[in-house]
């Protein structure tokens, strides 16, 4: 690659006046060295440290992963590739060395086995535009760049990448490891398995959509030519598609008419031109150049819905110096200048508006630059927020304390950085190579710009954030709450069914009848409408029911313990009490008791989450009774068995009655020591079978027995 050549060919060591506009917002230099070329610190690999820091490095892959945190790879680090990865954590302002080398200069990758990750594997050293872009899984992906391919030559590279941030591993995924592969174009709109973009570098612009395809755009070749075409990957079939675009080099586009979008709009090849993806899934590109000195300021936006570009705001002319307007004062008209090698980011709460940083006046300029740049496509308006305009050639910044924010910090004018925002839209930008002392130095401080609202409309850094509801587990016929949302926010969610807005929109409540999965995303309203998304699962656990089984029941003294069965449905604990006091909490129980009565008994089933259900059961513990009627009696006259009695104890008789075989009543009594003596008014019966009809009570029960008896003379 021979950017970094030129430039030190062609340096122009220039002494100038430096006027710089502070702009609103403030600059906090917070890691890394103030002098150019450092050396860094890496620690030990895989734990962080205060003091870990990355060489100075320009052109890095960089990525930002869904917690907000900065990754970098490579790049050229002091005059060489590299294959370091590092991890920079907002939370606590510190660098970790994750994977690569330390100190090799120009290092192949070790590929593994395509398709497998190991923690063994990394991609070769890499620079100069190589295309990243984080999933929507919280991988990290790589692809192309200038690099070192596995012959340990140099060259435009087209392999690619994933890195699972959870175990560390790289994971190769497809394309060639040797470099300048050319490009294998296959029918425009279809997949197929032999498209490939082939061996491309400073092709920054890449996006991920809705369906976790990701999209690349132009770039450089290996032979110095540049492409303006279009393509998708989905890693799903880890097939290319070719969209759109010319299928030669440095092709010159067509700009149409400004702002209408039309199939025929194509913008120039270039290469080192910067992206964003908006709200609505739109991409955007914007400046970048060629090898011929030609340079632009212009935004395209791309529509993936109907496959057209959309020129929308700069210029159509090569190098035009651009117009800055005044300092925070957002105008249609207003656009910065020409440049390459600047960086682009989108806001976190805000994906309408992007930020510009700095950049080249060109590919073979010496001239850096450090002005910063608000963009909203709502309204198609830039915004110059801070920094010194174009006239003030490699302005050196102020860097003040390290980790204090102060109105005078200035970051130093700067090309390559990595740049990301946080949840807070801060914005962040790392190293570059720097002309701010009279001479093109690579860096590697970290610098942090916190936006003044009152530079711009408010709505234009909005923030909605949502939050899950506290209570996740529910029981049957429960309902939890989302609260807090803005009053200004139009809410979505789904599945529809289970969700209730409150009356004024702050709250959703939740009352699902089984376990669901909840998407629930909003937008606020303004220029710039504030986004966020949250997915939850709702669970919805049975309610318990309680019931049991006493035995016996009756009881009797002599045997006073009941036996309690626990037969509940959907619970995991019990509690079992009596006279409203627990004697018990396990599944099943006993109680005994030393008194006649009706003892009632009341369970308590209780499922995982709390929720309860209760049933009361009671039993009785009587007296024991003891009942006999004799089967034959022999009225001889013989003093022995001579009447038929109801024997026994513990039973109060009520009726005691005797039939002959046709039904015929023949005796009745309510009296125990009264007895039938086998006669019938008077006379005595025949010998034969007779039968009886005992109706009695046990502990206030009634009862009847019935049977039959033999008269024996």
């Amino acid at each position: 690659m021979n950017k970094i050549s030129l430039i030190i060919c062609n340096i122009l060591i220039l002494s100038v006046l430096h006027l710089s506009v502070q702009g609103q917002g403030v600059w906090t230099w917070m890691k890394g060295s103030n002098v150019g070329a450092s050396v860094g610190n890496f620690g030990v690999k895989g734990v962080s440290a205060p003091s870990n820091e990355p060489p100075a490095r320009y052109q890095t892959a960089f990525w930002t992963d869904l917690n907000g945190d900065l990754w970098l790879f490579g790049g050229v680090v002091n005059g060489n590739l590299g294959n370091d990865l590092w991890r920079y954590s907002v939370a606590t302002n510190e660098w970790t060395w994750m994977s690569g080398a330390q100190g090799m200069a120009n290092m192949g990758g070790v590929s593994g086995t395509q398709g497998v990750p190991s923690v063994n594997n990394f991609p070769g050293a890499r620079g100069y535009g190589a295309n990243c872009w984080t999933d929507n899984n919280n991988n990290l992906w790589l692809f192309a760049g200038y690099g070192v391919d596995i012959n340990a030559s140099t060259g435009a590279m087209s392999d690619l990448w994933k890195y699972n941030i959870a175990t560390n591993e790289w994971t190769w995924v497809s394309g060639p490891l040797t470099s300048n592969q050319a490009p294998i174009y296959g029918t425009q709109g279809i997949p197929a398995a032999l498209n490939t973009p082939g061996g491309r570098a400073e092709c920054k612009s890449s996006f991920v959509d809705a369906q976790n395809n990701f999209w690349v755009f132009g770039g450089q070749d290996a032979l110095n030519g540049v492409f303006n075409d279009l393509w998708k990957y989905d890693p799903n079939t880890n097939q290319w598609t070719f969209m759109k675009g010319d299928m030669v080099l440095n092709g010159l586009g067509n700009y149409g008419v400004k702002g209408v979008e039309a199939p025929s709009n194509l913008p120039p090849a270039r290469l080192s031109y910067t992206k964003w993806k908006a709200l609505d899934g739109s991409f955007y590109i914007f400046a970048g150049g060629d090898f011929n000195n030609v340079n632009y300021n212009d935004v395209w936006r791309y529509n993936p819905l109907t496959n057209n570009w959309t020129w929308v705001s700069g210029s159509n002319a090569s190098n035009n110096p651009g117009i800055y307007g005044l300092n925070c004062d957002p105008n249609v008209t207003d656009y910065p200048s020409y440049r390459i090698e600047n960086q682009t980011v989108s806001t976190v709460g805000c994906t309408e508006v992007f930020w510009s940083f700095g950049g080249f006046e060109g590919l073979q300029a010496s001239n850096t630059m450090n002005d910063l740049w608000l963009y909203n496509s709502g309204n198609n308006t830039w915004t110059w927020v801070s920094g010194s305009n174009s006239a003030v050639q490699n302005p050196p910044g102020n860097f003040g304390v390290q980790g204090v924010a102060a109105a005078t910090n200035m970051i130093p004018c700067k090309g390559g950085v990595g740049i990301w925002t946080d949840k807070q839209n801060n914005l962040w930008v790392f190293g570059g190579f720097t002309g701010a002392n009279g001479t093109l130095e690579m860096t590697n401080d970290l610098w942090r710009f916190e936006p003044d609202t009152s530079c711009f409309n408010a709505s234009l850094v909005s923030d909605l954030t949502l939050t899950p509801p506290a209570d996740l587990d529910l029981c049957a016929g429960e309902s939890t709450t989302m609260i807090n949302i803005s009053p200004t926010a139009t809410i979505h969610w789904s599945p529809a069914n289970g969700a209730t807005p409150n009356a004024d929109t702050t709250s959703l409540i939740f009352n699902p009848i089984t376990t669901t999965t909840y998407t629930v995303a909003g937008t606020e309203a303004g220029v710039c409408p504030g986004y966020d998304s949250i997915v939850f699962t709702i669970n919805v656990y049975q309610n318990p029911i309680a019931d049991f089984n006493i035995n016996p029941n009756p009881a009797t003294l002599d045997n006073p313990t009941f036996t309690l069965t626990n037969t509940s449905t959907y619970a995991t604990n019990y509690e079992w009490q009596y006279g409203g006091v627990t004697f018990a909490t396990t599944q099943d129980a006993t109680k005994s008791f030393t008194d006649i009565g009706t003892y009632c008994f009341t369970l308590f089933a209780y499922n995982q989450l709390g929720c309860v259900s209760s049933i009361t059961k009671c039993a009785d513990i009587e007296k024991k009774a003891i009942i006999v009627v004799p089967n034959a009696f022999s009225p001889n006259g013989d003093f022995v068995n001579n009447t038929l009695k109801v024997l026994g104890e513990g039973f109060d008789l009520l009726n005691f009655e005797i039939y002959d075989r046709w039904g015929q009543l023949l005796f009745k009594t309510d009296e125990r020591t009264t007895g039938w003596n086998g006669d019938y008014k008077g006379k005595p019966m025949e010998m034969g079978t007779y039968f009886y009809m005992l109706e009695y009570s046990v502990n206030g029960k009634f009862l009847v027995r019935k049977g039959d008896i033999a008269l024996i003379r």
